[in-house]
């Protein structure tokens, strides 16, 4: 059996994701599931030799034989099928979790090896680790069973041996023959469960889910793909949604800048949900509201900028100083200590999607109302002071326009929802004074932080929040943003210090504001360039990462909310933009979910109501 050291760290671009909406993996082109928490997505690892491939778990399943793949998601699922082409054969791979409706005692992942045709040896290879342990715990075998403290127990219809400190099982597959692979939180059954019929009822499921899409425009499945992936990382049990599916992945090769991402960040929660609705997807929104009542309820109003997702604060980050990390990118982190942030934005994105969702037809509690109400007075009493930003720098607070920009869309929704009050009021009208200024840079730009040089492009979404910009500033800002922070399609999010040592990659996300921002100026041959280019850069099953290097290659977590929710969003936009021109993506985000287009209805939330 090969030495485990001599299979290279995989590409980012390489893996795909697995989710049952609670717990999810990630599996590479060969066969490896290299990262798998699987009873809910903050959990120590089952698999991890993402992060490091001589100390982390993984469980295999590939020919024996020199081999290609190809991959797909069956339609409108997350059920994974991958496709061994040797000289002897062809075998696919179904890969998948099994959701909550399958109760208590459900396997939570599923591995079905299928023989299309010819004749074709496979080895599946088990070998998980119990979270960031030291060291592998013994495994137990009792031929099918394979079990170890504080591991999944795993269960097949092949039958395991041990090779080193690895349990194997070796098989053959011939053209229609199956063997079923299963994954226990508990010890297994005596038996395998029928990994067809659990497949089917499991794809029977995410479909259900797709029939509410509102678009059918030429782009229907790969918003699909986004969309899916944002399901994907919406934790069920609470309606949270995670910023990505692991931790530590790099910003930069061999650098420090390696965050756990597996929490709830208001503000990416808020803007996914945000595209969810727009694109037809209301129930998970409204999940979320339940979420943010209760933070709101308990906070009196003054939120931290993220969350565990099951609405802890207490994220402290801890160093596994005995992991490497991808391709030798150390510190690998769990917990994220920007939760002890202050980040002023947050309060303008929860009354946004208030907003959004009594202007979509739904229903707000009277204690939402006055949660609501209080996120407005506390930007009314404190958006002239600075804060941490939303790009969470290690370094002192500023006044950044961002978040001037966010606290003006808390009090301009307040206003909105609740009615006039005479300090939301001036203090909004300060706000656009301040931010169209003195925020303005005296090369007619809008700065990073007021008095401050520095380009953010944060500052891109100010006109898609309705945000009364100046259009010489935001004209001018947009170009200075191309012309600094741009590389040809991709865009960083700032280039200035931010506290700590390296650089990271271009933001994807960032690449798609600017898209938007330039359809708002109207410069739409330029907006559908870009978007192209972005297009095409995701990996073979529809996937983005966090971030990417100037060759295109993926940074960063994976997969990321921010960058799928960024792509359907520019769809949208475009789709608008077709059919009405600048007028169609004026306003805010409600205005324009509203406004429906040959490929796109209206979503409502008052059908979803109904239905719950």
């Amino acid at each position: 059996m090969a030495d485990p050291h001599d299979r290279p760290y995989q590409p980012i671009e390489a893996y795909a994701l697995l989710s049952n909406c609670e717990g999810c993996a990630l599996v590479a082109r060969d066969g490896g599931i290299d990262w798998a928490c699987l009873e809910r997505f903050d959990d120590d690892p089952a698999f991890s030799r993402l992060l490091d491939r001589s100390r982390g778990g993984h469980f295999t399943i590939r020919p024996t034989e020199r081999f290609e793949t190809a991959r797909q998601y069956l339609s409108r699922s997350n059920i994974l099928e991958t496709t061994f082409t040797t000289q002897t054969g062809f075998v696919t791979l179904h890969d998948f979790m099994v959701g909550p409706e399958g109760g208590e005692g459900r396997p939570r992942l599923v591995r079905l090896v299928t023989g299309v045709s010819g004749r074709v040896p496979m080895i599946a290879q088990y070998r998980p680790l119990a979270g960031f342990a030291e060291r592998f715990a013994s495994l137990s075998i009792d031929r099918g069973r394979v079990t170890a403290e504080g591991c999944p127990g795993l269960v097949s219809d092949a039958t395991f041996a041990m090779e080193g400190e690895v349990a194997a099982a070796r098989f053959t597959v011939e053209g229609g023959e199956e063997r079923s692979f299963a994954l226990y939180l508990q010890a297994p059954p005596e038996t395998c469960p029928d990994a067809r019929a659990l497949m089917e009822a499991t794809r029977r499921g995410w479909v259900l889910w797709t029939q509410d899409a509102a678009y059918i425009g030429p782009l229907a499945g790969e918003l699909m793909r986004s969309a899916l992936v944002l399901k994907a990382l919406t934790y069920e049990p609470t309606g949270a949604i995670i910023a990505a599916a692991t931790t530590s992945l790099p910003e930069e090769i061999g650098g420090i800048r390696n965050w756990d991402y597996r929490f709830c960040w208001i503000r990416d929660a808020c803007l996914s949900f945000y595209v969810l609705k727009k694109f037809g997807m209301t129930r998970e929104a409204e999940a979320f509201f339940g979420f943010v009542t209760a933070l709101c309820e308990r906070e009196e109003g003054r939120l931290k900028p993220l969350y565990s997702i099951s609405g802890e604060a207490d994220l402290r980050e801890i160093q596994v100083e005995h992991f490497e990390g991808w391709r030798g990118s150390a510190p690998v982190r769990h917990g994220n200590e920007a939760a002890e942030q202050h980040q002023a934005d947050a309060y303008g994105q929860v009354l946004d999607l208030l907003y959004f969702h009594e202007r979509l037809g739904g229903t707000m509690p009277e204690a939402m109302r006055a949660h609501g109400a209080r996120l407005a007075d506390v930007s009314a009493a404190h958006w002239h002071k600075p804060d941490a930003g939303l790009w969470e720098p290690r370094k002192p607070e500023q006044r950044y326009l961002h978040a001037a920009i966010m606290n003006w869309v808390a009090l301009d929704r307040a206003i909105r929802l609740f009615g006039e009050r005479e300090e939301w009021c001036r203090e909004r009208d300060r706000i656009v004074a301040c931010v169209n200024g003195e925020g303005i840079h005296r090369d007619g730009y809008y700065p990073q932080y007021i008095g401050g040089e520095a380009v953010d492009a944060a500052l891109l979404i100010a006109p898609m929040v309705g945000f009364p910009v100046d259009e010489a500033a935001f004209s001018r800002t947009v170009d200075t943003v191309i012309e600094r922070l741009g590389h040809g399609h991709l865009v960083y999010r700032y280039k200035n210090d931010d506290g700590l040592p390296g650089h990271e990659g271009t933001f994807l996300l960032c690449a798609f504001w600017l898209v938007d921002a330039l359809l708002w100026l109207g410069r739409e041959a330029e907006a559908r360039t870009r978007f192209q280019a972005l297009r095409a850069m995701q990996n073979d099953v529809g996937l983005y990462a966090e971030e990417a290097a100037e060759d295109d290659t993926f940074l960063g977590n994976f997969p990321q909310a921010f960058s799928h929710l960024g792509f359907i969003h520019s769809a949208l936009m475009l789709d608008l933009y077709e059919h009405g021109g600048r007028d169609a993506v004026r306003g805010t985000y409600a205005d324009r979910s509203l406004r429906e287009t040959d490929s796109r209805r209206a979503p409502s939330i008052a059908g979803a109501e109904a239905g719950a």
